[in-house]
């Protein structure tokens, strides 16, 4: 397989470009995977980013209504249209656009119900991942291939949370599908990849009625220095970051009345836990 995109790259004098974090999927046991956790439906529209040279998206495409694809290398996208064109597939719409600008989402789905499969670029997993995730009209579902280091962190639990854990746990379900060694790629990347699933949730997820913005404030003042206390992080910002008061005094009896020490480290905390701190607010004053 990898032969085939070498000449195919060749043919249009095009080339992988690491800038773009781009390494193919040439691996059919990890495709079966990757379309097996999708559990894709005839009636589906499959949001696909970074499709590459189309080895994800057309066997999407035999089982969804639709595909569209987003790639921002302009060069790629014109050769996987070629392909689109001369196997007469009608169902497979390729976009020649960057997925993390702003109107992207909102002009290509218009109200659409969607569910995202891809083989994300590491430099942008996490942004792509936390842009759909906090959208107004999220995908059903979302099966994406990250780096192994980024899928561990995602679905950590205390005493080891980390804010990229925090919010996709606070907006989704994720769950680690398989491990994928190097070798499924081409070129080869120098770190093993995880294929990773994120069911998000409904009501602005497991905050029900807590304001995200807020919610998104505290966790991030929280996490401002993960090795600190969250006492001396809530103490030490700039009042106009966070929406609680900077004085300790206020800040130590917050804590305590939701049964978090003042001492604890910010990776200590729950889901549930950052959520009674939203719904407490002592007043800035």
């Amino acid at each position: 397989m990898s032969n085939q995109f070498k000449e195919a790259l060749r043919k249009n004098k095009a080339a992988p470009l690491k800038r773009l974090g781009q390494n193919f999927l040439v691996s059919q046991e990890v495709k079966t995977k990757i379309i097996e956790a999708a559990q894709i439906k005839p009636k589906d529209t499959v949001l696909e980013i970074g499709p590459g040279l189309g080895a994800l998206t057309f066997e999407l495409a035999q089982k969804a209504k639709q595909v569209i694809a987003i790639e921002k290398d302009k060069k790629i996208a014109e050769i996987l249209k070629k392909r689109i064109l001369k196997e007469n597939i009608r169902n497979i719409k390729v976009i020649a656009e960057d997925i993390l600008k702003d109107n992207v989402l909102l002009s290509t789905f218009n109200g659409l119900r969607y569910k995202v499969v891809a083989n994300l670029p590491f430099n942008i997993a996490t942004a792509v991942i936390m842009k759909f995730l906090e959208s107004k009209k999220p995908p059903k579902l979302m099966v994406v291939m990250v780096q192994k280091e980024v899928a561990q962190r995602m679905c950590a639990s205390p005493p080891h949370m980390n804010k990229l854990a925090v919010f996709c746990q606070a907006l989704s379900k994720p769950e680690i599908v398989a491990f994928v060694s190097s070798s499924a790629f081409w070129p080869k990347p120098k770190v093993s990849s995880a294929i990773i699933r994120l069911q998000p949730k409904e009501t602005n997820g497991a905050l029900g009625s807590v304001d995200y913005i807020n919610f998104s404030k505290v966790v991030n003042a929280g996490f401002s220095h993960p090795r600190k206390t969250l006492l001396n992080n809530f103490a030490k910002l700039d009042r106009g970051q966070t929406p609680i008061s900077t004085q300790k005094e206020k800040i130590a009896k917050w804590l305590v009345q939701n049964n978090i020490q003042p001492n604890q480290r910010p990776e200590t905390l729950t889901i549930n836990d950052w959520q009674n701190l939203v719904k407490t607010l002592p007043p800035r004053n």
